[in-house]
């Protein structure tokens, strides 16, 4: 059930962050023209439109898209995880009534979230957009070190196990198996690098100077976890670490300067995927055609047809 939660709340997060979903609100009855509006302001000042004389019950449904509208779901399902993980402080074992609490009355803890999350919109703007946004630079920063942590435990425990099989069953399959993932984890690193510098690097050279930077600083950091990976030292602590867990390391790295190049506010250093290009829209054609000029000499007219 909390899986199905941070589903739900990632899916309407989602939902919310779509483009173009504020443009079509405005054509919802209930929904005012929210092109004057304030945007640092809470939802309370919006319910009412005062240039309805019979002040209708109108919302300014800019306040319910949007990132902010995201840091408002987000900011009530953080304080109910952190809730019950102070809650479940000295708990050791189910009997404990408050792992009763912690596994069950789904019904009373859903209500309580939606509640909240409706709650959220009439939080103040002012500065609760940039405080959370602090928060959640934190929070994105340890949950990716969490992430690597992770992988390169999953990325261990695999390479174990492989090599394990090898040394029980002196089969070489499951070497070419090892060997092949690695190359292609590898060979996926090179291609993102080089897909980088042509699409994300802008026209010409120096035009996006912090993604050269970080694209090639982060190429040399991919580098170097390879080249640490295999050192004898490290080898010799570690007996099972080896190319794998680096090239795991290194495909999401990539990853993450993808996600960071893509979400860019610079439009010129990276591609504009949802506009076609004009060359592959536009096709043009000359026709030539001989008209009777005046003086009764033909005359060739040229004609372009886009």
């Amino acid at each position: 059930m909390y899986m199905l939660l941070l589903l739900l709340t990632t899916v309407v997060s989602c939902v919310m962050l779509a483009p173009g979903l504020q443009e079509k609100l405005q054509s919802v009855p209930f929904c005012k023209d929210n092109s004057n509006s304030n945007k640092d302001g809470n939802f309370i000042d919006q319910v009412f439109d005062p240039s309805s004389a019979a002040e209708s019950l109108q919302f300014d449904c800019s306040h319910a898209v949007g990132y902010l509208a995201v840091y408002r779901l987000c900011f009530i399902v953080t304080l109910f995880f952190l809730l019950m993980s102070l809650m479940m402080i000295g708990v050791r074992t189910s009997k404990d009534p408050r792992a009763g609490i912690q596994n069950g009355f789904w019904a009373i803890k859903y209500l309580v979230i939606i509640g909240g999350m409706i709650g959220a919109f009439f939080i103040p703007g002012g500065e609760f957009g940039e405080v959370w946004m602090y928060f959640g630079m934190i929070g994105g920063f340890l949950f990716i070190l969490i992430q690597l942590v992770l992988i390169i435990d999953f990325a261990h425990s695999w390479a174990e196990a492989w090599v394990g099989n090898y040394e029980d069953t002196d089969s070489k399959g499951w070497l070419a198996a090892l060997m092949s993932i690695t190359g292609l984890f590898y060979i996926g690193s090179l291609a993102a690098v080089v897909c980088f510098y042509i699409y994300y690097t802008g026209a010409y050279a120096g035009e996006c100077k912090l993604h050269e930077f970080f694209i090639s600083f982060n190429m040399i950091l991919c580098v170097a976890l390879s080249i640490v990976s295999i050192l004898p030292q490290v080898q010799e602590h570690v007996p099972r670490s080896g190319l794998l867990q680096s090239s795991c390391i290194s495909l999401y790295i990539l990853y993450l300067t993808w996600s960071a190049m893509s979400n860019s506010p610079f439009s010129e250093c990276k591609p504009d995927w949802s506009t076609p290009s004009a060359d592959l829209n536009t096709t043009s054609t000359t026709t030539t055609t001989t008209t009777p000029s005046p003086d009764g000499e033909p005359k060739q007219v040229r004609r372009i047809v886009a």
